[in-house]
């Protein structure tokens, strides 16, 4: 068959969809119940019957979602006497790499990547000072002290001290996970050069000298203008792309290495071809005979490529590997996921969604189009139609609408990550009385967030975004 065959609609089997959902909501049970016991790495969670019975589910069902888990990082199962679920960890560089491929698939540019980096980094340096100790502001001293540091030091010190100051585990991440995906669409970034170097290491004192003094509007006014300026350095190299290079990383899920580089080979074909979403990658025996591998091998490597959104796998007559449209699911689930980890907590991840959605509302309500009305008034539909299930998830589309339609790609993956999160850690769940008197309140919200967005009127929109969640975060605190 060749392998310019696509096809544009891909039903999924009779029951595929809601087994999936059920797989998912147990795999999101089991999150909870390891977020319960403080996470222990390595405690056996208990054998496949035990968890079974303690689940209700079917055999089919819970075993996609250990699939899910262990695509996720959270647990892994092993065999054996002893053996049964294990809990794990998600790492850093999983969550990086799942960016990474993110972003490669959907195109983000470079100026994406640097706009979402000044909304963070500015939310940073803003909260920075409230929280520094004596020991930060050793460490900020350093910059502050020309003859401190030299020329061949990481440029990315001075913004990863100042997300860790902030005392947010959000904020922490996605300024590490930024500021590394922005050096590969440059391969010399590190050859600045002195006279360069010298203006980076004045503007970093002078950030640090800011925060410093605890004078947040003056530590946010110099980072931007040092990113600003950064971002323009490399818009004039010529080294400098803005679009990422066909560079693949998929990451150490637990399913064996084999599968991971089998892949990592069909994954780099796909990106590296530039594939589109529908098109046949190859049936399973011709990819079998291709990668030189076997049938379990094989499907092994495939339910990665699924996990990541690039690929799925269709059986039957006319069936084969064809491409997926990208999706942010693989990457939310990953860094939500990660940051429940490290303990994210409900304060810090209400104030960061804040000061984000704040910043992305104002996005959007300049950006408006037919598109973005469009999407607008979609998500208030779901909302008002949903069902008391279907409802935790309804909650959040206007908010997932309003980041779409910013066009910023970036900061809408984040925005999704912060949504993940919020759902892992329940704020929507409140008792039943508070529901129903919230309820009618939030979507009248949510009208008035869409009309000031569909009007421009970015003032508007921005406060009341602000009032809305510094609102809902009364609810939930």
């Amino acid at each position: 068959m060749p392998a310019t065959t696509v096809i544009r609609d891909m039903p999924p089997r009779p029951g595929a969809a809601s087994s999936a959902k059920r797989a998912a909501k147990v795999a999101d049970r089991i999150i909870e119940d390891v977020m319960a016991l403080g996470w222990p790495l390595g405690q056996v969670l208990g054998s496949e019957a035990d968890l079974l019975e303690h689940y209700q589910v079917s055999r089919a069902v819970f075993r996609e979602a250990v699939r899910l888990l262990e695509h996720q990082q959270v647990a892994r199962t092993r065999r054996g006497p002893g053996g049964g679920l294990v809990v794990t960890e998600p790492t850093v560089d999983a969550v990086i790499n799942a960016f990474v491929l993110y972003l490669h698939r959907v195109d983000a540019t470079l100026d994406e990547l640097f706009e979402a980096r000044i909304v963070l980094e500015e939310i940073a340096s803003q909260m920075a000072p409230g929280h520094s100790d004596e020991a930060d502001l050793a460490q900020l001293r350093q910059f502050v002290d020309a003859e401190g540091l030299n020329l061949h030091e990481d440029p990315r010190a001075l913004h990863v001290l100042v997300a860790s100051i902030s005392r947010n585990a959000a904020l922490e991440l996605f300024v590490d996970v930024l500021d590394q995906v922005a050096q590969l669409y440059s391969p010399d970034w590190q050859r600045l050069g002195s006279a360069v170097g010298r203006e980076s290491m004045h503007a970093h004192a002078r950030i640090a000298a800011a925060v410093i003094a605890g004078d947040a509007g003056l530590a946010r006014h110099r980072m931007r203008k040092h990113l600003e300026a950064e971002a323009d350095f490399f818009r004039r190299r010529r080294s400098t792309r803005q679009l990422l290079p066909d560079q693949v990383v998929l990451t150490d899920s637990g399913q064996g290495k084999g599968a991971e580089n089998v892949a990592r080979h069909l994954a780099q074909a796909i990106v590296g071809e530039d594939r589109q979403p529908g098109e046949l990658v190859g049936t399973e025996s011709e990819l079998i005979e291709r990668e030189g591998v076997s049938r379990a091998l094989l499907r092994e490597a495939v339910r990665l490529l699924e996990h990541h959104g690039i690929a799925r796998m269709r059986r039957g007559p006319g069936g084969g590997l064809f491409v997926m449209a990208p999706s942010a699911d693989a990457v939310t689930d990953m860094a939500a996921i990660y940051l429940a980890r490290r303990g994210m907590k409900l304060a810090e991840l209400a104030a960061l969604r804040t000061d984000l959605e704040v910043a992305i509302v104002d996005l959007a309500a300049a950006r408006i189009d037919e598109v973005g009305v469009a999407r607008l008034h979609e998500a208030l539909q779901r909302e008002e139609t949903a069902t008391d299930m279907e409802r935790a998830e309804a909650i959040h589309d206007l908010h997932a609408a309003v980041a779409a339609t910013a066009r910023n790609r970036v900061l809408e993956l984040v925005a999704l990550v912060l949504i993940r999160l919020s759902r892992l850690h329940q704020i929507e769940r409140l008792a039943p009385r508070a529901q129903k008197q919230i309820r009618d309140e939030v979507h009248r919200t949510h009208q008035g967030i869409a009309g000031a967005v569909e009007a421009g009127d970015r003032e508007l929109s921005r406060h009341r975004m602000r009032r809305h969640l510094e609102a809902l975060a009364t609810f939930t605190g």
